[in-house]
């Protein structure tokens, strides 16, 4: 099977240090398409779903849409931030998702790191460069934001922005979903296509990203501020316009990927 090319799953979050009182524990579910959540069996609210007041221990999460279901075992960790990111496919092996928790290691000079996935032995990237394979455990990452990329031949990738912090280890337990595999027949005809949109792009217009004020600005899945954040481009970028839409402008992020981003920080080149 190919390798995919595509990023499916990205949740842009900050987890810090915890202000919940004692003996409480917090969790954090997303999903795609919108899901119902059962913590234990209970019925508790649609996604995204947040609560803060749970107590420390194993609690059972389980998604439910129209036409799928999830549910996995969670450990949850006393005053902890839990996330689930999910997202359904056509299938059980065509979805996938991640969770992502802190463990407190005492450690007050390093920010570590701890990666699992299924299938095991993904490439792990972070920010952009290649560690090795999971699992793996890095002891210091560097505090602050990074940009984790795990890859496998076959199945989509998983991009995760998180922010490590010194005196914890984040730990990441990623499902990767399986690609679907195109097969062309006409290699000829596809060619064809792929050198006709080739002399579309170039007729396309440019923007460039301008300054914000985080340094970076968020590219979505669609054209809302609660659609998934796939990918985070830098200012001074240029890139191919598809569509500008009121306060969103449509680009092309090259790699056979789109995205959505604010027109309040494009400008046309």
């Amino acid at each position: 099977m190919k390798k995919s090319l595509m990023v499916v799953i990205l949740a842009g979050f900050f987890l810090g240090g915890c202000s919940l009182s004692p003996k409480r524990s917090a969790i954090e579910i997303n999903s795609y398409p919108v899901a119902k959540v059962y913590l234990d069996d209970k019925e508790v609210g649609m996604t995204p779903y947040k609560n803060k007041n749970l107590k420390p221990g194993e609690v059972e999460v389980k998604l439910v849409t129209n036409d799928n279901n999830w549910s996995r075992k969670i450990k949850l960790q006393n005053n902890i931030n839990t996330v689930v990111d999910w997202e359904f496919g056509k299938s059980n092996e065509n979805s996938g998702g991640y969770i992502l928790y802190l463990e407190k290691t005492g450690d007050k000079k390093k920010a570590g790191l701890m990666v699992m996935s299924d299938p095991s032995g993904a490439t792990l990237s972070v920010d952009n460069e290649i560690k090795g394979f999971t699992p793996m455990k890095i002891s210091n990452v560097g505090e602050g934001d990074r940009h984790l990329s795990i890859t496998y031949p076959g199945h989509k990738n998983t991009d995760v922005f998180v922010k490590a912090v010194k005196e914890y280890q984040l730990v990441l337990e990623v499902i990767l979903a399986k690609e679907t595999v195109e097969i062309v027949d006409q290699i000829e005809t596809k060619t064809e296509i792929q050198i006709e949109n080739q002399d579309l792009l170039e007729q396309l217009p440019k923007v460039k990203i301008k300054e914000t004020e985080t340094g970076w600005l968020k590219v979505r899945e669609a054209s809302s501020s609660a659609s998934k954040e796939i990918q985070r481009v830098n200012p001074g970028e240029v890139f191919d316009m598809l569509l500008q839409d009121g306060d969103w402008t449509k680009i092309d992020l090259g790699g056979n990927k789109i995205g959505w981003v604010s027109s309040k920080y494009v400008e046309k080149n």
